[in-house]
């Protein structure tokens, strides 16, 4: 991998979904077991695995650089997988919910981020599917960790 590819600069456009209420919506738990890792970057990732195969999987930031753009800070949901045999079963919004909840009630933190690309259909319906609604569309280019050309627009 070369090290040139963080010299150039990246078109982003994204929208950032936010939830402040726990228990918006009612949704299952999810059918399988999931367990919790923590690193030392203090990022914190739920994990379904299934015979050794993750079937899903979504990591907890504390803090995004990106939220700064929208004057914003907070627990932010990302990094978000499931595995394609078990898409389509409602796992996605299922750990959102879960995760959203025990972020807004167990930590007390006033709300839960998930930042997705605006071409990411599956996954935006699963946001809005475990009650989070678009705070903000940002356009911005990125080159190494500065955001240039910041477009940002409120609300749908």
């Amino acid at each position: 991998m070369s090290i040139f590819k963080y010299f150039k600069m990246k078109t982003i456009h994204m929208y950032v979904y936010h939830r402040d209420t726990p228990y918006v919506v009612d949704l299952p738990e999810p059918e399988y077991a999931y367990h919790i890792e923590h690193n030392k970057k203090g990022q914190t990732t739920y994990r379904i695995e299934k015979e050794g195969c993750t079937i899903h999987e979504s990591t907890v930031y504390k803090r995004l650089h990106f939220l700064g753009i929208i004057n914003k800070q907070g627990p932010t949901i990302g990094n978000c997988f499931t595995h394609n045999d078990y898409r389509g079963h409602g796992i996605y919004p299922a750990m959102l919910n879960l995760i959203t909840n025990k972020l807004l009630v167990e930590e007390q933190v006033p709300e839960v981020f998930v930042i997705v690309d605006v071409h990411n259909t599956p996954s935006i319906k699963g946001i809005e599917k475990a009650g989070f609604t678009l705070y903000a569309t940002v356009k911005t280019k990125r080159f190494l960790f500065f955001y240039l050309n910041q477009e940002v627009h409120y609300g749908a």
